[in-house]
């Protein structure tokens, strides 16, 4: 019977749910790099802030973030393969809000790119565009999946 799923799985479907896990290992490398600079780097450190309210706001506002925007990932891929099976129940309330909260995360990084490429050079600018569209059709298909009754 589990094979019979696994082969009834669309490829877009397949490759949503791979996206959504790629994001939370992603989100995860971030989250732990940004706490590990903010919480080492002293006051004298140029590449990232020396200002000790900067950092410490850091520590405080991404570990609870990353938290939730991790639990919306998860939410959301168990989301896409309920919506794939062919006589799945409906989405709970709580995996669209899942979906949701992933599409608008996924905006907000889109968006954070799509600012820092003002001054890049040619070839950050390519991958920053192939980032922010790989990204925005995540986000898309959340929506739509979210928004499918």
């Amino acid at each position: 019977m589990l094979a019979e799923e696994a082969a009834s799985v669309s490829p877009r479907t397949r490759a949503l749910a791979a996206a959504l896990t790629f994001e939370l290992l992603w989100l995860l490398l971030v989250t732990a790099s940004v706490v590990f600079f903010a919480a080492h780097l002293g006051p004298r450190s140029d590449d990232f802030s020396g200002d000790a309210t900067v950092r410490g706001v850091l520590l405080v506002v991404v570990p609870p973030l990353a938290v939730v925007i991790g639990l919306a990932l998860v939410g959301a891929r168990q989301a896409v393969e309920r919506a794939a099976a062919p006589n799945g129940p409906p989405l709970t309330n709580m995996l669209r809000i899942a979906l949701w909260t992933a599409a608008i995360a996924n905006g907000g990084v889109v968006l954070s790119i799509l600012t820092s490429l003002y001054h890049a050079h040619t070839t950050w600018i390519a991958v920053g565009v192939v980032l922010a569209a790989a990204l925005s059709a995540v986000g898309w298909a959340c929506a739509r999946t979210a928004r499918a009754r």
